[in-house]
């Protein structure tokens, strides 16, 4: 049995400005996917995610429907992580800043899923950028977001960080019913964990892969200018 779907985006057009990006751009997002977003540089991937996340052009998806965590977030000293994450759950506080009891448990089960009760009360500046990119994700989790977008999560991660924040979006996918879609530059490993390939073609063509192994790759290959740069792709990753 196919998973309920979440959202349907159809025919939605982005840029900036003047400037046309790419449209007539269709996907659904299911309950469960985990969805790598891929293209060269300035192919529109940043602004896809704002898009869907109503920070800019057409809305399309109910905003408390979607989180969306930026890159590069900065660590800025003096807040615990669970400092962090009550603060960035501002919009459901009360008047003096105050979370309810049903979200303040929300929290601790959130960092209990994702394994940081460790990392709780440590200092955030303290924290690797593995695990703040993480911090970030018990944050989606509780605000009960059906939908979590991501920015180029793995950047300028180490190669342990960068497996371990991609097999944490898979879990999440996997045990929270939950649906991910997170930009990337790391083909190899992002394959690794996704259910399907999301790509801005170097032709111009947005496209959707199938779940099937062959499908994604054909997908991948796309955002490739050349056939000698598409063959580099491994074939037997999964």
């Amino acid at each position: 049995m196919e998973n309920r779907i979440l959202h349907s985006i159809r025919n939605l057009t982005i840029g900036y400005g003047d400037k046309l990006l790419c449209d007539g751009i269709s996907f659904d997002i299911c309950e469960g996917d985990c969805l790598m977003l891929c293209g060269a540089n300035g192919s529109g991937k940043t602004t896809l995610l704002k898009s869907l996340a109503g920070l800019s052009g057409q809305q399309v998806c109910l905003p408390e429907d979607i989180v969306m965590i930026p890159a590069r977030i900065p660590k800025v000293a003096g807040f615990t992580l669970r400092e962090f994450v009550r603060i960035s759950c501002f919009s459901r506080s009360d008047m003096s800043g105050r979370l309810s009891p049903v979200m303040e448990a929300a929290l601790g089960n959130a960092i209990d899923a994702l394994d940081m009760s460790h990392l709780a009360d440590r200092d955030i500046s303290t924290l690797s950028d593995g695990e703040f990119q993480k911090a970030g994700l018990v944050s989606a989790l509780v605000r009960k977001a059906s939908v979590i977008l991501l920015d180029e999560p793995t950047a300028f991660l180490d190669a342990e960080n960068r497996i371990s924040v991609l097999k944490t979006l898979r879990e999440i996918c996997d045990r929270k019913g939950m649906a991910v879609i997170f930009s990337t530059h790391d083909l190899h490993d992002g394959l690794k964990v996704c259910t399907k390939v999301l790509a801005f073609g170097a032709d111009g063509i947005f496209r959707c892969s199938s779940d099937s192994i062959s499908s994604m790759n054909d997908t991948v290959s796309t955002i490739f200018s050349s056939s000698r740069s598409a063959a580099a792709i491994p074939q037997d990753l999964f």
